[in-house]
């Protein structure tokens, strides 16, 4: 009976140790001061660095002046773009980045702009137009800018970002939050870098991650979060053979007791 009463502690104190471990891998940056009374602490970030257009990016880029008929010459009008979720709706005045970097404007032709901030892309156009146009007004928009998070959140898909700026913490927000099974330590952030993929791996549980390059995303980021060891033990079922090994050898135990 003592050894029956030893297995069945044995067991509860195993189970007990594993739920508070789980509690403590589900807390982010871990290496902050949790308790409530805590100053407040502050964590020191990566500089924020503006996107840079790429082949294939959508600009709404706008041509104002105070002729009308010189406004209908140098902007696109009822241009299509697909937006999230493949819809498709009429907007004017929308180019595509080419392959080989431009945008073709009406009367001015191709302008450069792959590796140059919005803001630069402005002045560069601004530029050019004012060789025809003087005081003309120039407005440069991306508008898909978009990432995708997979894995273990609730809600994986691939969003729609308002702006210019968005981080790893705030997409997996917009994707529901992360699992009980994500594994926090080994977030992966792949980035298309010219004919290259880069894959960064950012570490959730420590706060040194908002230092990292890859904390901001870029446009058409993949966030893809891993599951843990707990879910491929639920997986393989072990969640129940252990629990019935667990019972099977009390038996044994109960079975010699009453033999001896």
């Amino acid at each position: 009976m003592y050894l029956l009463r030893l297995v069945l502690f044995i067991t509860a104190v195993s189970f007990l140790l594993s739920s508070c471990r789980t509690g403590k891998e589900l807390a982010l940056f871990q290496d902050l001061n949790s308790e409530q009374d805590a100053k407040v602490q502050q964590v020191r970030t990566a500089a924020f660095d503006p996107l840079r257009l790429q082949t294939d990016d959508q600009l709404q880029i706008v041509i104002s002046s105070i002729s009308p008929e010189a406004n209908q010459l140098f902007n696109l009008m009822g241009s299509a773009v697909i937006t999230g979720n493949n819809n498709t709706q009429n907007m004017q005045s929308v180019y595509s980045v080419s392959p080989s970097g431009n945008i073709t404007i009406p009367v001015i032709g191709d302008v450069t702009v792959t590796g140059l901030t919005t803001d630069e892309a402005k002045a560069e156009i601004k530029k050019v137009v004012s060789e025809y146009l003087k005081d003309a007004v120039i407005s440069v928009t991306l508008i898909n800018f978009r990432v995708t998070v997979m894995g273990e959140v609730n809600r994986p898909s691939t969003f729609q970002v308002a702006g210019e700026k968005i981080n790893v913490l705030q997409a997996i927000g917009m994707a529901g939050d992360l699992t009980v099974f994500a594994k926090r330590s080994n977030v992966k952030v792949i980035r298309k870098a010219g004919d290259k993929v880069e894959v960064a791996h950012l570490n959730l549980n420590n706060s040194s991650v908002m230092r990292s390059p890859y904390y901001n995303l870029r446009q058409n980021d993949v966030v893809l979060i891993e599951p843990n060891k707990r879910k491929g033990l639920q997986a393989e079922g072990l969640n129940i053979i252990i629990p019935a090994a667990t019972s099977i050898l009390s038996l044994i135990i109960v079975a010699l007791t009453r033999f001896r």
